[in-house]
């Protein structure tokens, strides 16, 4: 395999059916982002069929091959009871499509029969059984219920779906994806609906960026200038560590295809796998390296004579596997967004702190509301921000309950492939980065450490610096810690904010100092400050008291003519690097 960074294109969507377009002659088909219709486009090459193990693919053969379908042509798909079916090509055109899906469905020898559709992008989504349903506040449940009845959903398997207020999850009747469609534009469009969309298999991919391993240094924790770096463009990761290397009661949970659970170098807890295989939070197949190098950024042990080192190796990282790479090993996977949802609820019941999601995607209602409760419920999340270059940043970075994090090279360099533009909250190393790969031959690179390129490394950089965070003051709010680390970041490019950088480079070290410096000394003389005219004395010490924002209290000794000696009381404030003074009281104040 070659190295790869994850960019997981994957289209969580509600879709909606609309009737043709004015002036078009054939139907448009759009999906639901809210209330942001999007288009999408039939691939009239395959169909999926759904069927479960005790049906099994042999009934499903037999009459698929009524509808011109060889057996050969049928292939199952990494997602458990799921295959593609290539289309006769008589039938590859939409008014085909939609007759062949109708008759397979009509046969019912299949559970479920979907047409595949397109994005804008060109990626593939799925339609399944089940309907994500989400109401307005001021809907009663007996109402929403109501509603659902009254369209026939289905089934209502779920209520308040993964701790999502007034969210449904319902197991449809209809055989077919085009049913459930229609019945997904039935309910967006209802005024008591915030979001009606079909869960969907979705498919994701990989950047690859090819990168020669065999540089042994971590720069983006300590830079000394190594391979024409320029010194000190890193995080600080040393300096941080002398204030804490982070707590174990800190979790990071890396929403990936899956990491190696038994990695000799990764601090970690059990993960979890939603894709039901079973792995635990581990790879399934040959494929799923990605999420074991992420991971490795965040946490790879320190002080353990093996390999390399997290930016936080004393918090614990976890697994959630929602994807399995596709077979051979093409840059693809295959997922589903329900999984994503239940993946953050399952950080969210584990007491996870942070989230990191080295990965893009198009937009869904369902994901997004979950980024937000979570976040609300503590947690704050992380994302790459992409690597196709571009000036805007990809879903779910450019969400405002997700920090967009984009990658730097080893002189403080925006890559060239890291996406930025309008969102983007900070930046961090993402090029040439030591981190751990699956061991033996399983992952990226040969033997179990890899050098690797892409966002997909610099947004759990951060996520890391997060955690340390958390490990020092684990009472503040995902905005606490994002005010924490904006306040700390060095500055690159235009003064403060800017869409090239964000709030700039992530830096460990200040970011600790900022958060444990809210008791702080500035060096001050003792003195006895004297009124020339009536002799009273006004003593000026070592003040050292500070409230949230560190400032201090000092005092230092200034001249005050006629052989005398007058004090001033100085209020100073920390800026993150040096005490500034802020105000002034004289003696005689």
């Amino acid at each position: 395999m070659k190295p790869a960074t994850l960019r997981i294109q994957f289209i969580l969507v509600s879709v909606a059916l609309l009737g043709p377009a004015a002036g078009q002659g054939k139907a448009q088909w759009q999906y639901y982002y809210f209330d942001q219709p999007q288009p999408l486009t039939i691939d009239t090459r395959k169909v999926a069929i759904f069927q479960g193990a005790e049906r099994g693919m042999v009934s499903a053969s037999e009459v698929l091959s009524k509808h011109g379908i060889a057996a050969a042509d049928i292939r199952p798909s990494v997602i458990a009871g799921m295959s593609m079916a290539s289309v006769p090509a008589s039938a590859r055109n939409e008014a085909g499509i939609r007759t062949l899906v109708k008759s397979i469905a009509d046969a019912q020898e299949v559970e479920f029969v979907s047409p595949i559709f397109l994005d804008e992008r060109g990626e593939p989504v799925i339609i399944t059984r089940y309907l994500h349903v989400g109401f307005h506040k001021h809907v009663s449940p007996q109402d929403a219920e109501a509603i659902l009845a009254d369209v026939k959903a289905g089934v209502i398997e779920e209520r308040d779906w993964s701790r999502m207020k007034g969210v449904y999850r319902v197991l449809c009747g209809h055989r077919d994806g085009f049913d459930v469609l229609e019945l997904a534009n039935t309910l967006a469009r209802r005024p008591e609906v915030r979001f009606a969309e079909p869960d969907m298999v979705i498919t994701g991919r990989t950047d690859l960026i090819p990168n020669d391993p065999g540089f042994p240094n971590c720069w983006g924790l300590h830079n000394t200038g190594q391979s024409g770096g320029t010194e000190d463009m890193d995080m600080d990761a040393p300096e941080a560590w002398d204030i804490t290397t982070g707590d174990p009661d800190i979790i990071v949970v890396v929403m990936d295809v899956g990491a190696q659970q038994d990695h000799p170098d990764i601090n970690q807890i059990p993960g979890a796998d939603f894709t039901g295989n079973g792995t635990g939070g581990g790879p399934l197949n040959e494929c799923d390296g990605h999420g074991t190098t992420v991971e490795g950024t965040v946490s790879a042990i320190i002080n353990n004579s093996l390999g390399t080192i997290g930016v936080a190796p004393g918090v614990k990282s976890a697994s959630a596997k929602w994807g399995v790479s596709n077979v051979p090993c093409d840059g693809t996977f295959s997922a589903a967004y329900s999984w994503l949802v239940n993946a953050l609820n399952w950080a969210q019941t584990s007491g996870a702190r942070v989230t990191n999601s080295s990965f893009s995607s198009g937009p869904s209602s369902a994901v997004t509301d979950k980024f937000s409760s979570t976040r609300d419920a503590g947690i704050i999340h992380f994302a790459a921000s992409g690597n196709g270059g571009g000036s805007s940043i990809s879903y779910p970075s450019n969400l405002p309950t997700v920090n967009a994090i984009g990658a730097l090279d080893r002189n403080g360099n925006r890559a060239g492939f890291s996406q930025y533009g309008t969102g983007l909250a900070f930046s961090a190393p993402g090029v040439s980065i030591y981190t751990t790969d699956e061991t033996g031959s399983a992952g990226f690179c040969s033997g179990s450490y890899c050098h690797l390129n892409g966002t997909s490394y610099a947004s759990p950089y951060a996520a890391g610096v997060a955690a340390l965070v958390l490990s020092v003051d684990p009472g503040l709010s995902p905005e606490g810690v994002e005010m924490v680390m904006q306040e700390s970041c060095v500055d690159l490019g235009a003064v403060g904010y800017d869409t090239t950088f964000g709030w700039g480079f992530v830096n460990a070290h200040q970011a600790l100092f900022a958060v444990a410096g809210t008791v702080r000394t500035c060096e001050v003389n003792k003195l006895v400050a004297s009124d020339a005219e009536s002799g009273d004395q006004a003593q000026f010490g070592h003040a050292v008291s500070a409230d949230g924002e560190a400032a201090v209290i000092g005092a230092r000794t200034d001249p005050c003519g006629a052989g005398s000696q007058c004090g001033s009381a100085y209020v100073y404030h920390w800026s993150g690097s040096a005490w500034n003074e802020e105000d002034k009281l004289t003696a005689s104040d």
